[in-house]
């Protein structure tokens, strides 16, 4: 039995470069080549701010795995008049 996905690049990471900078750049590169938007799966290393950040202008849907120290915080709820306004919501 073979692998599920086929890769598509291959590439080295350099010394200017980090797994981060390269996994945003080879989307970007397999989106434009694409006709349809394409669901992209990642591990828990990108499951972070920066990746979110760079991929944020690619046309492809992101599923990723999170580390299980990470919190999804929900919006905060409606100011209640006194006191600081809450910033995050509920876990």
């Amino acid at each position: 039995m073979g692998s599920w996905a086929l890769p598509l690049l291959h590439e080295r990471i350099t010394s200017f470069e980090n797994p981060i900078q390269k996994a945003a750049a080879q989307l970007k590169l397999v989106c434009e080549n694409l006709p349809t938007r394409p669901i992209s799966l990642w591990d828990a290393p990108y499951g972070c701010a920066s990746f979110i950040k760079q991929t944020s202008d690619i046309a492809a849907d992101k599923l990723m795995r999170l580390r299980s120290y990470r919190l999804l915080y929900g919006p905060p709820p409606p100011y209640r008049g006194s006191g600081r306004p809450r910033v995050y919501g509920d876990k």
